[in-house]
């Protein structure tokens, strides 16, 4: 049930200075549970196998080597593969301390309205607007941190020659596809980007984090709602 939803019936007994003050009351609780709640989501992050043991938000191996491997399914049966996806994973479990403060900071800068409406808006609102205004500036902060780690673990060297060893021999003709087939194809990641490809999937499963979170905070905030005089 949406927040605006529980509140229809119990406002009609309110006068509206009481409304009033009770949305602002709901929308100061959400920032500040939300504030609560990108912290959490760091901090679960950021342990040893934040990454790599959730399947919600493990990074895979990218492009084109992650279509082979996934094709063949032998990731358990390589361990260079299963060690490139471990290295990855654990340089943004290091490097994800850095997203809290610049999501944290949005919602510090919110200003009433905008605070009221997200509270007044579909589940998932408050995670849409900071991936739509800060999810770039998270991937820009996370990319120096999350490269330094790939080339002080080996990774970036080691995806190279995983995508040498994976190429097709010479003379082998490539398997032909149509137009759209082949514009269906993600791009390719090339060792050089593996950064930049690193730093998008760990900003990516942050956010995947805070909207759990923010799901979480509205059933109790409607909670709140349906039980106001606690």
């Amino acid at each position: 049930m949406l927040l605006t939803s529980g509140c229809a019936s119990m406002f009609d007994n309110m006068s509206l200075a009481a409304q009033t003050k009770f949305q602002q009351m709901l929308a100061n609780r959400f920032a500040q549970k939300l504030t609560a709640g990108i912290d959490l989501a760091v901090r679960q992050l950021a342990v040893k196998g934040g990454f790599l043991d959730d399947p919600l938000v493990r990074i895979l191996l990218p492009p084109p080597l992650g279509l082979v491997i996934d094709v063949a399914r032998d990731l358990n049966d390589n361990p260079k593969a299963a060690l490139l996806e471990t290295l990855m994973n654990r340089a943004a479990e290091n490097a994800i301390p850095v997203a809290g403060p610049i999501l944290k900071n949005m919602i510090a800068n919110m200003d009433a309205e905008t605070l009221q409406k997200l509270v007044d808006s579909p589940r998932s609102a408050a995670t849409d607007l900071l991936m739509a205004e800060g999810g770039q500036a998270v991937q820009l902060a996370l990319l120096p941190a999350v490269t330094q780690n790939l080339q002080e673990n080996g990774a970036i060297k080691l995806y190279g020659d995983l995508l040498q060893t994976s190429q097709k021999p010479a003379g082998t003709p490539a398997s032909a596809g149509s137009v759209e087939e082949q514009a269906a194809e993600p791009q390719a990641v090339s060792p050089d980007q593996l950064g930049q490809y690193v730093a998008e999937q760990a900003a990516g499963g942050l956010f995947k984090k805070v909207a759990t979170r923010e799901l979480a905070i509205r059933d109790s905030l409607n909670n709140i709602v349906a039980s106001p005089q606690e």
